[in-house]
């Protein structure tokens, strides 16, 4: 992609943002004009007449104004929104996509590969890819990449709907632009998932459908009689408070349930402003079109939900309470049609946004696809074998990626990869893993060409001790290594990363024990990359040849310098560094 695109694109909505600020100048100018001419009408009409009778039509003006303005303000800051997104989205394909949420609260030192991948937290994958709209979207887009559940068709079926949302960078921006109008960097749905449950206050019992329609009905007939006939005063104020009592009876459990569902009116506002934009495009995919059809549905219906939550909030303003309740029992007219709603619709709530928080999460895909057009999606073999070339890190700057070749699993199931510090072990174990994520996922991988299976993705790179567990270091590797051998006796076909394994021992016994635990892999179903300094391990792929190869990344010294190419080749390493860079920084002569 031409990287002055989003700059372009930021022109183009702050250019658009301009001229929206003029409308809502003169919008505002004319609101000032007609409310003066409201007041100087009213102040003439005491004296003449006439001057009251266009009134009320300026003031239905007034209000129309004030709702123009508002639209005109809502589209105003849609531009902003865009505006940043497009600046962000440059920068991103400079490689400093820090302004995107990272998803750090997502992080899980225990998890089985997550930590060691840098899948969450500052500059990792999550961040780069993320471009979701919503919370439950960022929720969604953290779970596909940490739980690997999909199936080959489903994988299959969401490259398709990939493909297609990374040609619709209108839609993908105008559901991010919508989205972060939410302020819910706290917030989560536990409170609305309560209510959902819970018995009826009034909606559906006999007396309380008879009370809140019969007694405002009398009241308000007693209110017309008092305006013919003052004698009618007591009647009217007896059920004028009397309806203020029953309000003010059930005044604690309405103020509740006001208290538990405000939080969510923006947010459910918004989640039907985003199921809107769902209607517009023609989609082909499978994935899409059932989305589609489940926005279409919850669209007007998350809306009403949003609309009935304002409803009850209003009843916080003392004059609307007053003479709402006291005329109409307000507070009992708005809880019964939430409970009729939630009746009605309330169990579909969590499919309408389960639906929303999985499209949602695609469309991060979806801006990787459309910002890396070159890169390959990924193809699910039947065979457990990984191929790929052309492979690199996403996260490495194109300028400083080195790509590289593989295949493991044909027949070779073990790939042992020795090399000095530096040398670019560790990264290719990730560059291995992420792009694993990815084409599990049904997303572009950082490759010219990738086939994968699928399978359990297992890691043991950056294990941790932990105080509070009273575990070491080295306890807590062997519990990861023997979480691992107890998926490959159950059966379950898994792919292993591993880097420098049994660092907590001495040599002997990790030569030792590593040499065991290779034997241990290669009699089961699993394909396994294990990156160690331990050159004497490479005498296993003489013993085991249909089972073991030997690759390395070699460091070079010249004229004083050390240098890498990154370089995966075939056989053992024959150089360190250790040394070398001790002498040169003076730590030894």
């Amino acid at each position: 992609m031409d990287l002055e695109f989003y700059l372009q694109r930021a022109s183009h909505f702050q250019s658009k943002a301009s001229q929206v600020e003029k409308v809502i100048r003169k919008y505002a100018l004319s609101r000032l004009f007609v409310a003066l001419i409201i007041l100087l009408f009213i102040y003439l009409g005491f004296k003449v007449q006439w001057f009251f009778y266009p009134v009320p039509l300026l003031i239905v003006l007034f209000f129309r104004l004030v709702q123009k303005q508002t639209i005109k303000e809502d589209e105003h800051k849609i531009f902003l929104r865009l505006v940043t997104l497009n600046q962000w989205e440059h920068e991103a394909s400079h490689f400093n996509f820090t302004n995107f949420p990272d998803g750090v609260r997502f992080n899980d030192a225990h998890h089985s590969f997550s930590y060691d991948l840098d899948i969450f937290g500052h500059g990792s994958l999550f961040q780069y890819l993320n471009r979701c709209a919503t919370k439950q979207g960022e929720n969604k887009l953290a779970k596909d990449l940490t739980d690997l559940k999909f199936s080959k068709e489903s994988v299959v079926q969401r490259q398709g709907a990939i493909r297609e949302l990374g040609s619709l960078i209108e839609f993908r921006q105008q559901c991010w632009a919508i989205g972060k109008e939410i302020h819910d960097s706290d917030f989560n749905l536990e409170a609305l998932w309560h209510w959902l449950k819970q018995p009826s206050l009034f909606h559906g019992k006999k007396i309380f459908s008879i009370v809140r329609w019969a007694l405002p009905v009398i009241t308000c007939i007693a209110l017309l009689r008092f305006a013919f006939e003052p004698s009618f005063w007591p009647v009217f104020s007896f059920l004028f408070l009397a309806q203020l009592s029953l309000a003010a009876a059930y005044n604690k459990p309405i103020t509740k349930l006001q208290r538990e569902l405000s939080s969510y009116r923006v947010i459910l506002e918004n989640y039907s402003r985003i199921f809107n934009l769902m209607k517009a495009p023609l989609f082909t995919s499978a994935v899409m079109r059932a989305h589609q059809g489940i926005a279409i549905e919850a669209t007007g219906h998350v809306k009403r939900i949003s609309s009935l939550i304002n409803a009850i909030e209003s009843r916080m303003n003392l004059f609307a309470r007053l003479f709402g309740n006291g005329l109409f029992l307000y507070d009992f007219h708005c809880v019964s049609n939430l409970e009729h709603w939630r009746e009605q619709r309330g169990s579909a709530l969590p499919g309408w946004l389960e639906s929303l928080a999985e499209w949602d999460a695609l469309l991060s895909f979806a801006t990787f696809h459309s910002n890396h057009p070159h890169y390959a999606f990924g193809e699910i073999d039947e065979e457990f074998m990984i191929k790929g070339k052309e492979v690199g890190h996403p996260l490495i700057p194109v300028a400083e990626r080195v790509n590289n070749d593989f295949s493991l699993g044909e027949p070779a199931q073990l790939m042992l990869i020795t090399g000095a510090n530096m040398a670019g072990k560790s990264t290719f174990l990730r560059t291995v893993g992420v792009n694993y994520l990815m084409a599990s996922n049904g997303a572009p991988v950082c490759a010219s060409q990738w086939t994968s299976p699928l399978a359990e993705l297992r890691t043991g790179m950056r294990t941790s001790d932990s105080l509070q567990d009273h575990q070491s270091y080295f306890y807590a590797e062997l519990n990861r290594l023997k979480t691992i051998m107890e998926e490959l006796h159950a059966g379950k076909p898994v792919i292993i990363l591993l880097d420098e394994i049994l660092k907590g021992t001495n040599s002997t016994d990790k030569q030792t024990g590593s040499r065991e635990l290779i034997k241990q892999l290669i009699q089961q179903k699993s394909l396994v990359i294990i990156a160690t300094h331990d050159i004497a391990l490479g005498d296993l792929e003489q013993q085991y040849p249909d089972y073991i190869v030997n690759t390395c990344f070699e460091g070079n010294i010249e004229n004083g310098q050390l240098t890498f190419d990154y370089q995966l080749k075939r056989g053992l390493a024959q150089k360190a560094n250790a040394t070398f860079l001790m002498k040169k920084m003076g730590i030894i002569p």
